[in-house]
C-alpha cells in the first residue's frame, strides 16, 4: 500500500487491514502489487472463444454470462490455463484438459493448441503430463523439504525453481484425446497443424508413446489387475490419481474407471486418429500402428470389469443398512425421500468407481460415466443403463432434489467404505460438483439426444440450491429439513466450472427456431 489519505484511518488486525473514511469523502487508496515472477500474455475474448459464441453472448445480455465469461479471460494466458481464483491459481493439467474438452462447442480452434502446447511444455521424462506447477513460496516449500529429505545441497542454489508434479494419472491419458480432436478438426489449416508438429511434435510423439506401453499390458492379456493402477504411497495405499484426488475418492481402490473406461480407450481411439491425420499431412505416422489397432479393440471391453448389478431386494437390503447408519433427522428424511419414490421392481446396474487391489469392483455409484457419455455415443440400451443412478433419487441413485447431483453414492458398499467418506467428505455423497453437472447437461445436449426431461430435472435440482455458480457444494439438516450449502473449500472463480458457457450455449442451440 504506497499511501493512504488523511482522510482516513487504518486499522491492522491479524492479517486484516481495514481502511475507513474519517470524513464525508471517500477515501482514495493506492495499491501497488510487485512480484519477481515473469508475466503472462492474457489472452482476449476473441482468442479464446468462436464467432458463433461471441455473437450468441453479445445478443444474450446476460450478467451471469458475462461473468463467466470474465472468469474464463482472467484464468486464460498464452502460456496456461490456471485453475481457479484465488485458489489454485497455477497450471493444472488435468483442469486445462479436461476443460478443453467441455469447452469445444464454444472455443476457438487456436484454443487447443494453447492447451497442448502448456501441457506438452512440461512432459516428464517418460511422456507423462504434469499435474501441477509449484512456484514462488509453494516451490521453496517443496523444494527445503526435498532437501531435508535427501540432504541434495544443489536445491539450495535456486529455491524457487518450479517443481512439476507427475503423480496423477488420469491427465497422461487426456492429452491425446485433445489431440485427437483437434488435428482432424477440419476448420484448423494444415499449415497450422504442421508449424504445431514442427513446435511439438516429438513431445507429443513422446506422450502417445508413454500412453501405449502404460495400456500395453491389459491390450496383451486382458484380466482386471492389467489395468492401469494409481501408484501406491510408501505405505501400499492406492493413491487416488485422477480427479477424485482426496485421501478417499476412489473408496481406497487401485484401478479407476475413469482411468480405464474413459481416459485410456479414448487416448488409443485417439492415437489412431491423429495417426491418419499425420499421414494426410505428410508427417511419418505413429510407431506400431497395428498396436494401436488391436488394442483399441482390446480396451473397449474394459467396462465389464466395473459393472455392478443388484437384484431389487438387495438394493432394499443395502440401502437400508445405509439408513440405520444415518442419525436423525437424516435418517426420517430419506426413509421420506424413499416412500414417495418407491424402490424400483427392477435389476440396478451401474458401474462401480474403482476396482480393489485384486479387481473386485467397490460398488460405490458415481458421476464418472458423465464424461463416457460426453466423449462416446453409446448404443441406446448401454446409455439408458448409465443414465439411470443419475435420474434415481438418492439413496438408491444420485439425484437429490433441490441440491443436484451427488458425485457418489456408497450406499452398496460396506460400513468400512461409508466410514471412509464421511472423514473426507471432498468426493462423497454429501457434495454436489458443478463440473459433474455440466458434464451431464453437455452431454445429453450434444450428439443429437432427446433427454429435455432429464435436463431439466437436473438443471431445476440445482438451481433451487442457490448454488449453481460454485465449484461444489454440500447440504446439512436442519429441522428435519434438508439445506444446500456452500462447500468450504470451493473456489470463486474455477476453470472446469465454468464449462458452464459451453451449457449455456448448447440450450440456445437446442431450442426450436422461432
Amino acid at each position: 500500500i504506497r499511501g493512504v489519505e488523511r482522510r482516513s484511518q487504518a486499522v491492522h488486525d491479524g492479517r486484516v487491514l481495514t481502511i475507513m473514511s474519517i470524513g464525508p469523502q471517500p477515501a482514495r487508496l493506492v495499491v501497488e502489487i510487485a512480484t519477481d515472477g515473469r508475466a503472462l500474455d492474457p489472452l482476449s475474448r476473441r482468442q479464446i472463444f468462436s464467432s458463433a459464441f461471441r455473437r450468441f453472448a453479445d445478443s444474450a445480455k446476460s450478467p451471469r454470462l458475462e461473468r463467466e465469461i470474465r472468469g474464463m479471460e482472467l484464468l486464460s494466458s498464452k502460456q496456461k490455463l490456471m485453475a481457479g481464483i484465488p485458489t489454485y491459481a497455477t497450471y493444472f493439467g488435468r483442469d486445462m484438459l479436461m476443460t478443453a474438452l467441455l469447452m469445444e462447442p464454444v472455443w476457438s480452434d487456436t484454443m487447443p493448441e494453447f492447451v497442448m502446447a502448456a501441457a506438452l511444455a512440461k512432459l516428464g521424462p517418460e511422456g507423462e503430463v504434469s499435474h501441477e506447477e509449484a512456484l514462488g513460496g509453494q516451490a521453496i516449500r517443496e523444494n527445503g523439504a526435498e532437501f531435508v529429505r535427501t540432504g541434495d545441497t544443489t536445491l539450495l542454489r535456486d529455491l524457487q525453481r518450479t517443481r512439476e508434479n507427475y503423480w496423477m494419472v488420469d491427465d497422461d491419458f487426456q492429452l491425446p484425446v485433445v489431440a485427437g480432436h483437434y488435428f482432424p478438426d477440419v476448420s484448423v489449416p494444415a499449415k497450422r497443424k504442421r508449424a504445431f508438429l514442427r513446435r511439438w511434435g516429438t513431445a507429443l510423439r513422446k506422450n502417445l508413446a508413454f500412453v501405449m506401453h502404460q495400456a500395453a499390458p491389459y491390450a496383451h492379456d486382458p484380466i482386471a489387475t492389467n489395468l492401469v493402477s494409481f501408484k501406491r504411497d510408501a505405505d501400499g495405499y492406492c493413491h487416488p490419481g485422477s480427479w477424485r484426488d482426496s485421501g478417499v475418492g476412489y473408496a481406497g481402490g487401485c484401478f479407476a474407471f475413469d482411468v480405464n473406461v474413459v481416459w485410456v480407450p479414448q487416448a488409443i481411439l485417439a492415437i489412431g486418429v491423429i495417426d491418419s491425420v499425420l499421414r494426410r499431412l505428410g508427417e511419418p505416422g505413429i510407431d506400431q500402428a497395428d498396436d494401436v489397432r488391436r488394442a483399441a479393440q482390446v480396451w473397449k471391453g474394459a467396462a465389464r470389469h466395473f459393472t455392478v448389478t443388484l437384484a431389487p431386494d438387495e438394493v432394499r437390503e443395502r440401502v437400508r443398512a445405509k439408513l440405520a447408519s444415518f442419525a436423525e433427522p437424516e435418517r426420517g428424511y430419506w426413509d421420506g425421500v424413499l416412500t414417495r419414490s418407491a424402490y424400483q421392481p427392477d435389476t440396478l446396474r451401474f458401474p462401480a468407481v474403482s476396482l480393489d487391489g485384486d479387481g473386485k469392483p467397490i460398488p460405490v455409484m458415481s458421476t464418472d460415466p458423465a464424461m463416457w457419455l460426453l466423449l462416446e455415443r453409446q448404443d441406446d440400451a448401454t446409455e439408458n443403463e448409465l443414465l439411470r443412478p443419475f435420474l434415481l433419487p438418492y439413496p438408491v441413485g444420485l439425484f437429490i432434489d433441490g441440491v443436484g447431483l451427488a458425485v457418489a453414492n456408497d450406499a452398496y458398499a460396506t460400513p468400512a467404505v461409508w466410514e471412509m467418506f464421511e472423514r473426507d467428505q471432498y468426493h462423497s455423497p454429501r457434495v454436489v460438483w458443478g463440473r459433474e453437472v455440466n458434464t451431464f447437461v453437455g452431454a445429453l445436449l450434444q450428439g443429437g439426444r432427446r433427454r429435455a426431461q432429464a435436463i431439466a430435472s437436473v438443471r431445476t435440482a440445482v438451481a433451487r440450491s442457490g448454488l449453481q455458480y460454485a465449484e461444489l457444494w454440500s447440504y446439512k439438516f436442519e429441522n428435519g429439513t434438508l439445506r444446500p450449502v456452500r462447500y468450504g473449500a470451493a473456489s470463486d472463480v474455477q476453470l472446469w466450472t465454468l464449462a458452464d458457457i459451453a451449457v449455456q450455449y448448447l440450450l440456445h442451440s437446442s431450442r426450436p427456431a422461432q
